[in-house]
Order: C-alpha cells, then sequence, then structure tokens
C-alpha cells in the first residue's frame, strides 16, 4: 500500500491559499504573486493561474514513512504551468520517479504522468475562484502506473482574512483506476476535499496548515485522512522555497511524511 498512499499524498501536490493583498488582484497583478499561485506545497491546488506570458517551474522531494517501517520516496514533482491567455494556464504533470522500500529488495520505477489545465473564472479583492483539470496518462513503470488514465476535475477557492491571513479550499472529482485487494482492477470514482489556512509573519513569510482526505482509495472502498503544515520563503520575488511535515491515516495503515521544494518563475 506504499505506492497508492504516496500516490494519493501527490494528487494535488499544490499550493496555499492567495496571499492577501490591497490590489484589487490577490493573485499578483501584472505579475505572478509565487505565494498565492504556487502548485506546492500543499495538497489543495491554489485557485490564482499564471499570469500570460509566464511560466512557473515547481519541484521538489517527499518521504513517506509506514508505521510497518516501510517508505517510499518521490521525486523531482515537477508541476510545470504557463499561462497562455488572461486567467488561463496549461500544465505538465510530472513523471515522478519512485524509490520504495519495505521488507525485501527495493522497487524503483516511474510514476504515472499528464497533462492540464487552469481557468481562474472569479477573482475580486478578496476573493479567487478557478477549475482545474488535470488528466494522467498512463505512462509510469509497470509496477507503479495505474494502468489507465486518471481524470481529476477541481474547484478551487481562495479567500483573504485579514491583510496576513487567508484561507482555501478544494474540491476535487477524480475517476481512477486500481486494483481491489483480491487483485481485480477496476475504475472507481472519489472525492478529495482540502482546507487549507495561511498566515504571513512578512511579506516572504508565510506558514500553512491543512486538512484533506480522499473517499476511496481503491475499487472496494478505503478512506484517507491527512493533516500537514509548512513553510513557504521567497529568497526574490520569483524563487520560493518551502519545507513540509505531514500525516496519513487509511483503513490499511498509517504513514508520516516530510518534503522539501522549490519554485521559479523564470
Amino acid at each position: 500500500m506504499v505506492a497508492p498512499l504516496l500516490t494519493a499524498v501527490l494528487v494535488a501536490a499544490a499550493a496555499a491559499s492567495p496571499s492577501p493583498s490591497p490590489s484589487a488582484d490577490p493573485c499578483g497583478g501584472a505579475t505572478t504573486n509565487l505565494l498565492a499561485t504556487l502548485n506546492r506545497p500543499t495538497i489543495g491546488f491554489s485557485a490564482c493561474a499564471v499570469k500570460p506570458r509566464e511560466s512557473l517551474w515547481e519541484v521538489g522531494y517527499v518521504n513517506l514513512i509506514q508505521n510497518d517501517g516501510s517508505h517510499a520516496a518521490s521525486y523531482p514533482q515537477g508541476f510545470i504551468r504557463f499561462g497562455a491567455s488572461p486567467r488561463l494556464e496549461w500544465d505538465v504533470v510530472g513523471p515522478n520517479y519512485l524509490v520504495q522500500k519495505g521488507g525485501g529488495l527495493p522497487q524503483r520505477g516511474f510514476l504515472d504522468g499528464g497533462l492540464g489545465a487552469k481557468y481562474e473564472f472569479f477573482s475580486g479583492p478578496s476573493d479567487t475562484a478557478a477549475l482545474d483539470l488535470l488528466y494522467i496518462f498512463p505512462t509510469g513503470s509497470a509496477l507503479f502506473t495505474a494502468g489507465a488514465p486518471v481524470a481529476t476535475l477541481n474547484f478551487d477557492y481562495g479567500h483573504s482574512l485579514s491583510p496576513v491571513a487567508g484561507v482555501a479550499t478544494t474540491i476535487g472529482v477524480q475517476s481512477s483506476f486500481a486494483q481491489t485487494l483480491d487483485g481485480r482492477a477496476t475504475r472507481f470514482t472519489s472525492l478529495l476535499p482540502s482546507i487549507a489556512f495561511t498566515i504571513q509573519s512578512n511579506p516572504r513569510t508565510q506558514f500553512y496548515a491543512e486538512w484533506y482526505g480522499q473517499t476511496r482509495i481503491r475499487p472496494d472502498g478505503g478512506t484517507l485522512f491527512g493533516l500537514d503544515g509548512g513553510i513557504q520563503f521567497l529568497l526574490r520575488p520569483n524563487v520560493e522555497i518551502d519545507a513540509e511535515l505531514g500525516q496519513t491515516v487509511t483503513d490499511l495503515a498509517r504513514g508520516h511524511y516530510f518534503g522539501f521544494g522549490i519554485g521559479v518563475r523564470p
């Protein structure tokens, strides 16, 4: 269960709520605001699209350790985003390389990769809303591929609570493909809710805490609940670094994870 659990943790690989701003656009005006727009390190997705003619490159590392002592590391967590037009972006997802270690020999290989898009359909002085569509192809290694396409549609919403605090939520619907406990492979649908709170100690430093879940993690049931928190720091207006800690609970296993990464607007 390490690989499916890590995949659930990575499904969103995403961003904190829009940073409060006195401007009419909490996503950054003419230039992409990194702390508002990055799709990492939270699980829920930012409601902010990358600005036209800009790109945002996100990479990172995460290591999941389960209560049976097994663990799995995934990198580079690539998520590349391109601003296509006002409020619209195109995305390239992964693929990630997974190293899984348990009682036997380590297992290594690539997870599935895919494409995506975001449409930011509303933006006001303190509120932003968007739709995300991600389509993941079965391109990974035989051990780690889902075996069929996985499609996710997200509704993303962010609200500025004050000049230094915000809240964001993502409600996702995912059509996935996996094996039951007795080995039968079939398609199933699940909901992916999350809510994150952010607070800035200064204009360059943002902390977050998040709750997230998945209503089904395989065709015959199982649920996932997770908590995570972390910090984002702007080295420069176009370079962000971050670190995170989290915990997951399913009907079969418990685990905790740590990760770190970087976001760059070239």
